[in-house]
């Protein structure tokens, strides 16, 4: 049985980069695979991240106010 990628949820937000404190903008994207949760991180002069969600985690990122947004940064 082969497994797929599958997109369940994007958002874009803005944040200060702490060393220069210009607004920039991250974006992170939730994907499905298989029976795991997958979160890609991206944001301009960082290092890409994949993190690995279970799905309780993963339902609370979708659920997560904009207030909230980035906070699997730090």
């Amino acid at each position: 049985m082969q497994k797929s990628l599958h997109l369940l949820a994007s958002r874009s937000y803005p944040f200060l980069d702490s060393n220069s404190l210009e607004p920039c903008e991250a974006r992170d994207t939730l994907f499905r695979f298989g029976d795991a949760f997958l979160l890609h991180m991206s944001a301009a002069d960082a290092a890409d991240r994949l993190v690995h969600l279970d799905a309780r985690a993963a339902l609370a990122w979708i659920n997560a106010p904009a207030e909230e947004f980035g906070l699997e940064w730090t």
